[in-house]
């Protein structure tokens, strides 16, 4: 993964691969990641993202919501980076929109300070609106 800069409605943030080393790449998938801190004018490097092995981050879906920023993955699953608090979580679709994914055209956004996600399914003709009412609980 490149080096990418995201700075919308929280502090920027670099993600990207990591230092070249030896990884047990069949276990997981590392993100190196790195907060810019204004008061010192410097990148903080954190700790490591650590993701299932065949999970990787679908660059194109970041949402910023809540002071968290937030992704689709390959895998169709959410993952979450808080900023304030430097931790992340990973958390499935709904259960409808995660089934037969290959016809549907799954989208993250913004509505109203809510994460919100949209599917829609070009063979059945019809759209989905997914809200989560409280970010804390994944709901």
């Amino acid at each position: 993964m490149h080096a990418r800069q995201f700075g919308i409605k929280v502090p920027p943030i670099l993600f990207s691969s990591p230092e070249s080393r030896v990884v047990n790449i069949r276990q997981c998938h590392c993100i190196r990641v790195e907060l810019f801190e204004s008061a010192t004018w410097k990148w903080k490097l954190l700790d490591e993202v650590k993701l299932p092995h065949e999970e990787s981050l679908h660059c194109m879906t970041k949402v910023s919501v809540n002071g968290s920023l937030h992704w689709l993955t390959w895998k169709r699953n959410v993952f979450v980076f808080n900023v304030k608090r430097e931790s992340h979580c990973l958390f499935p679709l709904p259960l409808p929109t995660s089934e037969g994914n290959e016809n549907k055209d799954v989208k993250l956004t913004e509505y109203k300070g809510k994460l919100t996600m949209t599917c829609i399914d070009r063979e059945r003709n019809f759209m989905e609106v997914w809200i989560m009412k409280d970010h804390d609980r994944k709901q």
